[in-house]
């Protein structure tokens, strides 16, 4: 619609200027006064010119009114004639203007007269030529520079979408403007901003699978070293009452039970993409009862591999939590596996538990092993810890120097148990 409402405006500029160069421009410039005398010496030329040719061809008054031939001869010159009787009438009459002076013309049966010498089509020919590439040139002058800015704008556009490929798609685009080119230009950047919010999900899809992959693995290392141990008691240990037996056993199913829901959890997130992050969903449970449960047999565990434990603390009973189990037990895992590989056995390990309005805080604290170069971190363990806790609406803090560390767990509880009851 644009570039039609520049040809049309291009268009009429163009007659325009057409027009007024070879219309008016040229009879301003032929009928000028300055111009008079020499047209007046044409006239008289032209005149003397006729009456010669009248005379040699003996022409009549009619001959002399209707013959062409001399105009064929002389077709730029422009001369009026007229029989006697019409310009005596016509001098008679009050429309006579004075200027209007005619020559006699004589002929072989009488005389006519002539006058008016004026500039014929050949004097206008080169005018309206000039006229037309007068125009020509305005409408080029209009239409190719809005063709040239629209070929700007569309090489501008092509620029920035190859800049912004080259640049990692990191460059925004931007066309100014309300037309198609603005619009295709818009569109560009949405798509642009759409495959790069694309790709970032995918990117962080795939950190997060890699965290997931790293994570479970790691975890699956503490189960199935348990898992190995309570087997090697089972089998080298003969003198193992019945009791005891049973106990070995229990611990060896629950161990396998454990990594059987790690094991599941990493099929169910790569091959059948569930989309469902654990097996089991989260439950309400007694907070108190469940932490003195785990941190009971994690120290158990714990002091049977020459570890020293503070008394454990005692959470009282009536605050609920809504927990992932299998989630906390991974959180409990990870922090007990590092503290075999990096805490002091001779120090006692601390652990302690703080209620503070509506979170319950558990804090445990070691000195670190003098000499765990052998034991290369790559902090999963940690970090799968602050990521389970904060899927359970928790948080985790951790504090390290030299000599010992620190972390503080931080679990939501809510009051399960009316006091009125």
């Amino acid at each position: 619609m644009k570039l039609f409402v520049v040809a049309a405006f291009a268009l009429v500029c163009a007659w325009l200027g057409h027009y007024l160069l070879s219309d008016v421009v040229a009879q301003w410039f032929f009928y000028d006064s300055r111009f008079d005398a020499y047209w007046e010496a044409k006239s008289d030329s032209a005149v003397q010119d006729f009456q010669m040719y009248v005379t040699n061809h003996n022409l009549s008054t009619q001959e002399a009114l209707t013959d062409t031939l001399w105009n064929k001869q002389n077709p730029n010159i422009i001369l009026f004639t007229e029989p006697a009787f019409l310009y005596e009438e016509k001098k008679s009459s009050s429309a006579f203007d004075d200027e209007e002076e005619y020559e006699v013309i004589y002929c072989s049966d009488g005389f006519i007269y002539a006058t008016s010498y004026l500039p014929g089509n050949a004097y206008f020919f080169w005018w309206d030529i000039v006229g037309i590439l007068f125009g020509i040139l305005l409408f080029l002058g209009i239409v190719m520079p809005f063709n040239a800015y629209t070929v700007h704008r569309i090489n501008k556009l092509y620029q920035q979408v190859l800049f912004s490929a080259q640049s990692g798609r990191n460059k925004s685009i931007e066309i100014g403007g309300i037309d198609e080119i603005a619009k295709l230009g818009n569109e560009i950047e949405a798509m642009r901003i759409s495959l790069l919010s694309l790709l970032e999900n995918e990117e962080e899809m795939r950190r997060e699978n890699e965290h997931i992959v790293a994570s479970l693995s790691h975890d699956l290392r503490t189960p199935l070293t348990k898992l190995t141990g309570y087997l090697e008691i089972l089998i080298h240990k003969k003198n193992l009452t019945e009791a005891e037996h049973e106990i070995y056993l229990a611990k060896t199913a629950e161990k396998a039970h454990q990594m059987k829901v790690l094991i599941d959890t990493l099929f169910q997130k790569f091959v059948t993409d569930t989309g469902n992050k654990s097996e089991y969903p989260q439950e309400v449970i007694d907070g108190g009862q469940f932490l003195n449960q785990i941190l009971y047999e994690e120290c158990s565990e714990l002091e049977e591999d020459g570890f020293l434990v503070k008394q454990l603390p005692m959470f009282c009973s009536g605050y609920a939590c809504r927990l992932h189990i299998g989630d906390m037990r991974r959180v409990f895992d990870n922090i007990f596996s590092n503290l075999r590989k990096y805490a002091e056995p001779e120090v006692p390990i601390v652990i302690t538990e703080r209620q503070q309005h509506n979170q319950i805080c558990i804090i445990i604290e070691n000195h670190k092993r003098k000499h765990t170069a052998k034991n290369v971190s790559h902090k999963i363990g940690l970090m799968t810890v602050q990521t389970l806790v904060e899927q359970n609406g928790g948080f985790v803090h951790m504090e390290q120097n030299a000599t010992k560390f620190s972390i503080q767990i931080f679990l939501p509880i809510f009051t399960l148990y009316d006091d009125s009851e």
